[in-house]
C-alpha cells in the first residue's frame, strides 16, 4: 500500500480548496448558465491553458485512451454535477462528491493489484454509504438531483483507477492533463451548442466564476492531482475528498448563504468518519 509523505499531504490540501471553491462557482454559475455550456466553457478554458504549457513537450500521446479518461473523467460527470445543482445546494453536492474514495476503493480492488480493501476499507466503505443513505432518506425532488451527482462520482472514481495506467507509458502529469481536458472539451463542445449559450449574457460575478473554476479548480487542480496518482496512488488521491466538504461548505456558507439540513450534517459525518477510518489501514 503507497503512503502519504508530508509533501504529498501538502498538495492534498492545496486541491482540497481548489475543489472546493469549484462548488462555490459551480452554485453561482448555474443559477445563470446552462450545466452543458458552464462545462464546455470550464473545460475548453482549461485545456487550452494546459496545452500551452504541453506544447513544450512533444509526444504522442495514447488519444484513444485518453478519449476514455476524458469522457468519464469530465464530460459525463461535470455536466451531472453541475445538472444536480439545479436541484440540490452546492455544499450537499460536495458532501455526495466525498464518496468518491469509497467507490475508488471498490474499483481499485478488483483491478489493481497493489490497492486490496482490507477491514478497515470495508469499514469505512460502509459507513460512508449508510451517510449517503441518511442525505437520501427524505425521498423530496432533490433525490433525482443526489442520485445525478452520485452516478458522477462512480464515474471519475473509476477513471481515477483507469488513470494509473498512462504512468507506465511513460507520461507525465502535464501529458495526462492535456490529454484528459482536451478531448473531454472536444466531447463537451458539441454538447454545448444544443443549448445555444449565445442566448444568454453572463454577468460579472459569472465571468469571474468562470475564470476561477477553469484556471484553478481545472487547469491547476489536475497537474496537482495527477502528481499525487503518481506518487501516492488512486486510493490516496481520492482522499482529497475528505477536505472538500469542509472547504466548499465554508465557502457556501459564506458566499452563498447556504444552510445544511440535519440529514446532510448526518450524511457528512458518516461519510467523513468512513473516510478516517479508511485512512488508518496502514496505521493499525
Amino acid at each position: 500500500m503507497n503512503r502519504m509523505g508530508a509533501g504529498e499531504w501538502g498538495l492534498l490540501i492545496i486541491l482540497s480548496v481548489l475543489w472546493g471553491a469549484s462548488f462555490l462557482f459551480m452554485g453561482i454559475l448555474v443559477k445563470e448558465l446552462p450545466p452543458l455550456t458552464i462545462s464546455a466553457s470550464r473545460l475548453t478554458i482549461a485545456s487550452l491553458l494546459i496545452g500551452i504549457l504541453a506544447s513544450r513537450r512533444p509526444k504522442n500521446l495514447p488519444w484513444r485512451e485518453l478519449l476514455i479518461l476524458g469522457v468519464l473523467n469530465n464530460t459525463i460527470p461535470y455536466a451531472l454535477i453541475l445538472w444536480g445543482q439545479r436541484y440540490v445546494s452546492s455544499s450537499v453536492a460536495s458532501i455526495i462528491n466525498s464518496t468518491s474514495p469509497f467507490f475508488t476503493s471498490i474499483f481499485a480492488h478488483f483491478l489493481t493489484d497493489d490497492e486490496k480493501i482490507n477491514k478497515f476499507s470495508m469499514m469505512g466503505i460502509s459507513l460512508g454509504f449508510s451517510g449517503v443513505l441518511a442525505m437520501a432518506w427524505d425521498l423530496q425532488g432533490s433525490l433525482i438531483g443526489e442520485l445525478a451527482i452520485i452516478t458522477a462520482v462512480i464515474c471519475y472514481s473509476y477513471a481515477t483507477v483507469y488513470g494509473r495506467r498512462f504512468y507506465s507509458m511513460g507520461l507525465s502529469p502535464l501529458d495526462i492533463a492535456f490529454g484528459q481536458l482536451s478531448t473531454a472539451a472536444a466531447t463537451s463542445i458539441p454538447l454545448a451548442i444544443l443549448e445555444r449559450p449565445w442566448l444568454v449574457m453572463p454577468s460579472q460575478r459569472a465571468w469571474v466564476s468562470i475564470i476561477g473554476i477553469s484556471v484553478f479548480s481545472t487547469a491547476l487542480a489536475y497537474l496537482i492531482f495527477f502528481r499525487i496518482l503518481e506518487r501516492a496512488g488512486a486510493t490516496n488521491a481520492n482522499l482529497v475528498t475528505l477536505l472538500i466538504p469542509v472547504t466548499a461548505t465554508l465557502l457556501c456558507t459564506v458566499f452563498l448563504g447556504e444552510r445544511l439540513e440535519l440529514r446532510h450534517i448526518v450524511g457528512m459525518c458518516l461519510i467523513m468518519t468512513g473516510l478516517l477510518i479508511m485512512n488508518l489501514r496502514g496505521e493499525l
